[in-house]
């Protein structure tokens, strides 16, 4: 093998593994389906974690509403049981990865997802949302 073949194939395996170091993967984003389903059930508490003015303008049904931004965030789980199953779910899904990651690394949750795309990909798959 010539000395440039070798070189290319080496800068080309630098390449993919530098892509695949800067790509995370959330295990832990469900999709729509997945997540309906863990609402029809009985298994999972569902949390929103938007806004209370987000909660009212459309939420999902059974949904408790726990804001990631408020002082009393962590100290709302503070005496939950860790082992619970906690189905977490925003507008986009960026808060709820946010809220799932503080509620595993400071409280020690194991046993937790959250709706990959959030509320707006729930809507766009058409389901069905509570209007106050």
């Amino acid at each position: 093998m010539g000395k440039r073949k070798s070189l290319s194939i080496w800068f080309f395996s630098f390449v993919l593994l530098f892509i695949s170091a800067c790509t995370s993967v959330d295990e832990n984003a469900i999709s729509t389906l997945e997540f309906k389903s863990l609402v029809e059930g009985d298994e999972c508490i569902i949390v929103d974690v938007r806004t209370p003015d987000e909660f009212m303008d459309g939420h999902i049904i059974g949904a408790a509403t726990i804001d990631l931004y408020s002082e009393t965030f962590e100290h709302r789980f503070r005496f939950m049981d860790t082992a619970l199953c906690m189905a977490l779910y925003c507008a986009s899904g960026k808060r709820s990865a946010q809220a799932l990651h503080i509620l595993e690394t400071e409280l020690g949750f194991t046993n937790l997802v959250h709706l990959k795309g959030g509320i707006n990909s729930w809507e766009m798959e058409d389901y069905e949302l509570v209007k106050n």
